[in-house]
């Protein structure tokens, strides 16, 4: 029963954040505000060839905005404004897939979570600046979200930091 009931919260928890996907985009003015930077919210290509060899920060495109060179990985998102995303995925037998997922963005950190509700750190990230029309520079890693713990019966509260 309390593995239940932690798999609940963390769930519950994780739809809490995708409700707030995009809170660090929009205008004061509560739930009717409008995004300020949509930009985001597109299908994102690693354009690793533009970091002239360094590791980070990471530089994105928009998928169809160039043609980009064969590579064997290449990571991609996908975000929309309502929370949903998907990532491709590394297999290790190089069976590559995109993947769903669900998001939150709280300011300038991006939070991705699988299906069932966990955090996937090793692809969260930070934005280094707003997304552009054309252009996404971000750096890998977050600091995992604050969250309340709920009672029983309660939904859980999150903090944004």
């Amino acid at each position: 029963m309390k593995n239940t009931a932690k798999k609940m919260t963390v769930l519950l928890g994780a739809f809490v954040l995708t409700a707030c996907a995009g809170s660090g985009d929009t205008t004061s003015g509560g739930a009717a505000s409008i995004p300020t930077n949509t930009n985001f919210y597109a299908h994102w290509v690693h354009s690793f060839e533009e970091q002239n060899g360094q590791k980070t920060p990471n530089i994105f495109r928009v998928k169809d905005s160039r043609q980009f060179p064969p590579s064997r990985f290449r990571m991609e998102f996908g975000f929309d404004p309502n929370g949903q995303c998907n990532y491709k995925y590394l297999s290790p037998v190089d069976a590559h897939e995109m993947r769903d997922c669900v998001y939150t963005k709280i300011g300038n950190k991006v939070y991705i979570y699988d299906q069932a509700g966990a955090l996937l750190k090793h692809i969260s990230f930070t934005l280094q600046s707003p997304a552009s029309k054309d252009r996404m520079v971000m750096t890998y890693g977050v600091a995992e979200p604050v969250k309340a713990v709920a009672k029983e019966g309660e939904k859980p509260a999150v903090k944004k930091q």
